[in-house]
């Protein structure tokens, strides 16, 4: 009885090394799914591109993301995203983000094109923003990055950013800002009321605060409106503003 189960244990095993060795796709697939990003909060009109796909899909609530998955925010719109690292990343309209991989585990690497994006964490978080005019080290629990135009403008609310390009590097403590323009280093700015640029986190214009039968069908404006609104009650901002152009205050 021994012989039979010491011989079942050893087939066991060579079978399982076996498969391993030929099959070594199927054993990297079944370990666990290594992500780097997952959207906990979306408004309006959010996609999301994979690494190696060329199409730009909806991102769905409680997705997850891994290396090289791009986000993209469109216009009266914008999302939350929760990292690795439990910190939260909540990006603006027009924004668009890449997960990149980093040299250190425990450090999150996002590369972010344009837009703008502020960074929380309760606790101090490593992070690594790359940007076309400067990158930034994080060691701090809470900062502002925007990318606009021919620059880059980083606001500190607590914690330390190491802002650095090919220029120069600054080291911007809590309260402190800078700015980065192409082929310079990055320069100290006096920002009067730095948590005005991140009002948009913390509040969003109800700018429908309406239904469809407080407006009637007797003219074109009316029916815009009842469009407009049947839009957002979809959460479809990006139609919803669109449908009331041509909309004027006096109607």
């Amino acid at each position: 009885m021994k012989r039979i189960q010491a011989s079942i244990l050893i087939l066991t095993i060579f079978v399982t090394m076996f498969a391993e060795y030929l099959f070594p796709t199927i054993a990297a697939a079944e370990m666990d799914y290594y992500w780097v990003g997952k959207i906990v909060s979306v408004q309006g009109s959010v996609q999301v591109q994979r690494a190696g796909a060329a199409e730009w899909v909806p991102v769905r609530l409680n997705d997850t993301y891994a290396f090289g998955d791009m986000i993209r925010v469109q216009g009266q719109s914008r999302a939350a995203v929760v990292l690795r690292n439990e910190a939260i990343l909540r990006l603006d309209q027009n924004t668009i983000i890449t997960f990149s991989a980093s040299e250190q585990e425990e450090t999150s690497l996002l590369n972010m094109l344009n837009g703008a994006a502020h960074f929380f964490s309760p606790t101090p978080r490593k992070l690594k923003v790359t940007t076309p005019f400067v990158n930034a080290a994080v060691g701090g629990t809470e900062f502002f990055i925007r990318v606009e135009g021919n620059q880059t403008l980083l606001s500190v609310f607590e914690g330390r950013v190491a802002a650095i390009n090919e220029a120069g590097s600054l080291i911007l403590g809590s309260g402190q800002s800078a700015i980065a323009m192409t082929g310079q280093a990055p320069v100290s700015q006096v920002v009067v009321r730095p948590r005005d640029a991140v009002q948009w986190t913390l509040y969003y214009p109800p700018v429908l605060d309406y239904r469809m039968a407080d407006f009637g069908s007797d003219s074109d404006w009316q029916a815009n409106i009842r469009r407009s609104i049947q839009f957002y009650w979809n959460g479809d901002l990006t139609n919803a503003f669109a449908s009331l152009k041509g909309v004027s205050a006096e109607d």
